[in-house]
């Protein structure tokens, strides 16, 4: 008997020609620059005609969006884990974030510039709103249970976090754009992610001595 659950024949070569065309999307920008890749490049790359393309992506921003949703999954898995406190799952919903700009800078540039926009303007359903409603949601039960302070809003708690995670990127991007003369130069993007968000999480804490 078929599972009625399992993709069709025709849904599997879905995923795999939008799996060619963001795989060879992603390599272009790794090789070219986001901005320097054309729709043009990434279709003769991944073999597709243009309208096949924007069956998938109707622009090229999009591709940045898959790999947004990429990550999100791998977010929701992580503040699931109930097994670790509040702090250690907020770190680590920021780790998922740094290791995904951390691994293709420039196209961290563009992520960057997509996600002004989205934190401003998020749409509904999106990258950015999903993300934040799971560090909200980690914030709240670590007020529940005595380890994070409850005389400030989870939201803008979490606004501290992103301030924190957004003005590394830029200063990391900007650090890296010149010649590394001095230690703090040579930091990885986790380094100072970790740094700050530290200082940000000690605040957060609900008495001296938690975690």
């Amino acid at each position: 008997m078929t599972d009625a659950a399992a993709p069709t024949r025709r849904e599997r070569k879905k995923e795999e020609t939008r799996r060619r065309i963001f795989d060879a999307a992603l390599a272009l920008f790794n090789e070219k620059g986001f901005e320097a890749t054309t729709i043009d490049d990434i279709t003769a790359r991944a073999d597709v005609a243009k309208g096949t393309f924007f069956n998938y992506f109707p622009r090229k921003e999009a591709v940045i969006e898959f790999l947004a949703d990429e990550w999100m999954e791998i977010a929701e898995e992580t503040a699931a884990n109930r097994s670790l406190r509040a702090a250690q799952r907020i770190r680590a919903l920021y780790d998922v974030l740094t290791r995904a700009h951390e691994a293709h800078p420039d196209l961290a540039r563009a992520m960057m510039r997509a996600s002004a926009q989205r934190m401003c303007c998020p749409a509904p359903g999106g990258a950015w709103q999903r993300f934040e409603e799971l560090v909200v949601q980690v914030l709240r039960e670590g007020q529940a249970s005595g380890e994070i302070r409850t005389d400030t809003h989870p939201g803008v708690l979490h606004g501290v976090l992103i301030s924190c995670f957004v003005g590394s990127v830029m200063w990391w991007l900007g650090e890296k754009s010149q010649a590394a003369s001095d230690t703090a130069r040579r930091m990885t993007l986790h380094q100072v992610v970790t740094a700050l968000q530290s200082v940000a999480l000690d605040g957060m804490k609900a008495q001296r001595g938690v975690a």
